[in-house]
C-alpha cells in the first residue's frame, strides 16, 4: 500500500515525536531538580526511560500500554523524583549548586548555542528528507522490518512487554528485545495517526540533532566554552559516522543509543559533584534509559565515561581540587567514597531494569545464533576510515579530519575534559581491533555487545572524535580572535574587542559551512539513502517494491481475519505485510535464525500440499488461506524458498491478483 508522503504527514509525525521526547522526560527531570541545558539534554533520554520502564512493567501488571498509561507512569516517576529531592532538602542532605556547571555563559552565548543546536536539527531533518526513496519512503535494510512490525504491534495490542512484538515472527512466545525505541514509536504512531513508514521516517529525521543536543549538554555540564559547544553541535550534525552511518545500515535503536550516550557523562558528573538522592535518582534513570534504548548503549556509556572517573581519581591522588570534594580529603578516601556512593545507584538501576536484565540473561543463554563478522581490513585502512569519518562512503570528510587534528594538537586546552582523549584512544583501538582482527576469538568475545560489527564500533568511536573535532573548530575561533585582537585597526576602535568573540565564531562557522558544502549535507544524504535501497553506492532496487505494496493493499480488500496468517517468502518485501496493513504474515522478519517450525517446514515443502499431510497440518495450525509472493529479495540473488517456487498452475491454489512483482493466491481446499 503506497504510504502518504506529504509535508503535513511528516510534519505532524515529527512534531509529535519531538513532543514525546520533550514532555515525559522534561517533567521527570524538572521534578528531580534538573534545569537549563542539563534538563534540555537529558529530557529525551528520560522520555525513553519512562517508556522503556512503562512497557515491560505495565505488561507484567496486565495493564495496556498507551498514551494514558504512559502519562500515569510519568506522574509516578516525577513524583518519586520530587519526593526524593524534597526529602533530601528537608533532612539537610542536599546543598544544591555544587552539581551545576562550574562556569557561566553570557545569555547571548546560550542563544548562540541554541541556534547551533536548532541548525543541527535542521541539517539532520534535511539529510533524511533528501535521502528518501520515492513516494513510499519505506526503509529497506535488514532489521527495519522488525522495528516497523514492533511499533505497530505495540500500538495495536497495548502489549509493551520485552518479548511481545517478537511474536510477529517468532510465534507463539516471541523473542527478547529492548524496546524503548518501539514504545516511543508506538506513541508517535497512535497520536499522529499516520502510517508506520512515515512514523519511522519522523523518528529518524532529527537523530543527528539529538546527538548535537547531547554533546552540548555534556560540554555545558563540564564547563566548556560556549563556542566549543556550538561547534561540536555542528560537527555532530556533519559527521557521517556519528548517527547517519548507523541509520544507513538500518541500525535504528543502536543509532538512538549512540546519540544518547554522551548524556551518561552529564548525569554522572552531576552525581559525583554532589552525591544525593536526587542526582542519584537521575543517574539511575539515565542508566536504565540507555539499557532500554539498546542493550549495548549502557556498555558503551560506561566505557565512554570511565576515563572521566580515571581523571577524577588521578587528580584525587595528586591532591588536586575536585568538584564536590572538601579540600584536604585523601585520594583513596575520595575513590572509596565514589565507589560506595555508586552502590545504591547501581542497585536502584538494577531493580528498575529487572525485566530487561532477566530478559537479556535468558536471551544470551538461548538458542538464537551469534555470528561474528570477522572483518580483516588492513590496519592502516582501518585507521584511515576512522579519522576521515566514513565507511559506507568513498569520499573522506577531509575538513572534519583537519578539525580533528587541530583538536588533538590542542588537547591540553580542554582542561577538565582532557579525559576525552583517553576515551578516543580506547574506542579507536577497539574499532581497529574489530575492523582488522575481527575473526580472532578474543576480539569476538570482547566486542560481543556490539555483535563484532565494525560499523557499530565506528559509531561509538565517533563520539569522542566528534568532541575533539568540535574542540578543533573552537580552537580556530580562539586563534582568529587572538590574531584579530592584536591588529591596530581593532585596537583603535574601542567597541570592536568586545564583539570579536561573536564575530570570529560566526566567521569560523560560516567558513566551515562553505568548505564542507553545508556540513556535508549532500554526502550524508547519500549515505542515508542506502536505508531506502539496501545496497552499496549505485544500488537502486528496493526489496519492498511498489508492486509488493500494491499487492499488500489488495490483501486488505479480502476480508482476512485477525487470527489468519498469510503465507509469504521470508526474504522478499512481503515481510513488511503487518507493518503496512496489520495483516499477519507467516514470515515477519528477514532473519532466518530460529524460525517457527511450521514456517520453516512450509518454506521448504508448501508445494507438496496435496501429498504431504504435515504441510496441510501446518496450514491448519497457522490458519492460512492466502499466499503472497513478492519478487525483490533483501539478499541480492537469493532464490525463493523451494516450497514457494512456481506456484502457478497448482490445483490447490487460485491466483486472485498479479502484477509484475507480486502475486496473491487463495487456497481452494
Amino acid at each position: 500500500m503506497p504510504t502518504p508522503d506529504t509535508f503535513w504527514s511528516y510534519f505532524g509525525a515529527t512534531v509529535t515525536y519531538l513532543a514525546v521526547l520533550a514532555v515525559p522526560g522534561g517533567i521527570v527531570g524538572r521534578a528531580a531538580g534538573l534545569r537549563g541545558w542539563a534538563l534540555a539534554g537529558l529530557a529525551p533520554l528520560l522520555s525513553y526511560t519512562v517508556t522503556g520502564l512503562a512497557g515491560p512493567w505495565l505488561a507484567l501488571a496486565g495493564v495496556s500500554y498507551n498514551p494514558l498509561t504512559v502519562a500515569g507512569v510519568t506522574a509516578v516517576l516525577a513524583g518519586l523524583g520530587f519526593g526524593l529531592r524534597k526529602l533530601g532538602q528537608s533532612r539537610g542532605w542536599i546543598k544544591q549548586g555544587a552539581e551545576e556547571p562550574p562556569t557561566k555563559w553570557h545569555p547571548r552565548a546560550h542563544y548562540a548555542v541554541a541556534a547551533c543546536v536548532a541548525l543541527a536539527v535542521g541539517i539532520s531533518i534535511l539529510v533524511v528528507l533528501s535521502a528518501r526513496g520515492g513516494t513510499t519512503a519505506v526503509f529497506q535494510r535488514w532489521d527495519t522490518v522488525f522495528h516497523a512490525n514492533g511499533i505497530r504491534y505495540i500500538a495495536e495490542t497495548g502489549d509493551g512487554s520485552l518479548t511481545g512484538m517478537g511474536t510477529i515472527n517468532w510465534y507463539p512466545d516471541g523473542s527478547f528485545y529492548p524496546n524503548a525505541y518501539h514504545l516511543v514509536g508506538s506513541l508517535v504512531y497512535s497520536i499522529s495517526g499516520t502510517t508506520i513508514p512515515v512514523t519511522l521516517n519522523a523518528i529518524t529525521m532529527p537523530v543527528a540533532g539529538i546527538f548535537a543536543l547531547s554533546m552540548v549538554a555534556l560540554i555545558r555540564q563540564l564547563g566548556g566554552r560556549a563556542v566549543f559547544a556550538g561547534c561540536t553541535a555542528l560537527v555532530a550534525a556533519a559527521a557521517t559516522t556519528g548517527a547517519y552511518e548507523s541509520v544507513s545500515s538500518g541500525l535504528l535503536p543502536f543509532a538512538l543509543g549512540i546519540v544518547l550516550t554522551p548524556l551518561a557523562v552529564v548525569a554522572l558528573a552531576r552525581f559525583l559533584a554532589r552525591p544525593g538522592l536526587d542526582t542519584g535518582y537521575v543517574l539511575a534513570l539515565t542508566a536504565v534509559g540507555l539499557l532500554a534504548a539498546h542493550s549495548s548503549a549502557l556498555f558503551g556509556a560506561l566505557l565512554f565515561a570511565f576515563p572521566l572517573v580515571v581523571q577524577r581519581w588521578y587528580r584525587a591522588l595528586r591532591h588536586k581540587p575536585l568538584d564536590g570534594v572538601p579540600e584536604g580529603r585523601g585520594g583513596w578516601r575520595v575513590i572509596g567514597g565514589d565507589v560506595v556512593k555508586m552502590v545504591p545507584v547501581m542497585a536502584g538501576s538494577a531493580l528498575l531494569a529487572a525485566p530487561h536484565i532477566l530478559g537479556a540473561l535468558k536471551f544470551t543463554s538461548g538458542s538464537y545464533p551469534y555470528y561474528a563478522w570477522g572483518s580483516d581490513l588492513p590496519v592502516l585502512k582501518s585507521l584511515g576510515l576512522l579519522v576521515t569519518f566514513r565507511q559506507v562512503l568513498s569520499a573522506p570528510q577531509v575538513w572534519l579530519t583537519v578539525l580533528l587534528v587541530i583538536g588533538v594538537l590542542g588537547l591540553f586546552r580542554l582542561g577538565r575534559m582532557r579525559w576525552v582523549g583517553l576515551s578516543a584512544i580506547g574506542f579507536s583501538a577497539l574499532f581497529v581491533l574489530v575492523a582488522s582482527f575481527g575473526a580472532e576469538p578474543w576480539v569476538i568475545s570482547l566486542s560481543r555487545p556490539w555483535w563484532n560489527d565494525r560499523y557499530r564500533l565506528m559509531a561509538l568511536a565517533a563520539i569522542p572524535l566528534c568532541l575533539l573535532a568540535g574542540h578543533g573548530m573552537a580552537e580556530l575561533q580562539r586563534w582568529f580572535a587572538k590574531w584579530a585582537s592584536g591588529r591596530s585597526w581593532v585596537k583603535s576602535r574601542p567597541a570592536l574587542p568586545a564583539r570579536l568573540g561573536l564575530a570570529t565564531a560566526v566567521f569560523v562557522v560560516a567558513a566551515s559551512a562553505v568548505l564542507t558544502k553545508g556540513f556535508y549535507t549532500e554526502s550524508n544524504a547519500h549515505a542515508v539513502s542506502f536505508l531506502y535501497y539496501n545496497g552499496p553506492e549505485g544500488e537502486v532496487t528496493p526489496p519492498v517494491s511498489a508492486d509488493e505494496l500494491a499487492a499488500m493493499n489488495e490483501l486488505t480488500k479480502m476480508n482476512i481475519g485477525p487470527d489468519e496468517k498469510v503465507l509469504n517468502e521470508r526474504f522478499d518485501g512481503t515481510a513488511w505485510l503487518y507493518a503496512i496493513t496489520g495483516i499477519h504474515p507467516v514470515a515477519g522478519h528477514y532473519d532466518p535464525g530460529v524460525p517457527p517450525p511450521d514456517a520453516k517446514y512450509l518454506a521448504l515443502h508448501f508445494r507438496d500440499y496435496d501429498t504431504d499431510p504435515e504441510v496441510r497440518a501446518a496450514v491448519r495450525r497457522l490458519n492460512i488461506k492466502h499466499v503472497l509472493i513478492g519478487s525483490t529479495p533483501i539478499k541480492i540473488g537469493e532464490p525463493p524458498a523451494p516450497g514457494l517456487r512456481d506456484l502457478d498452475g497448482l490445483d490447490f491454489l487460485r491466483k486472485d491478483f498479479s502484477n509484475a512483482g507480486a502475486s496473491i493466491y487463495t487456497l481452494t481446499r
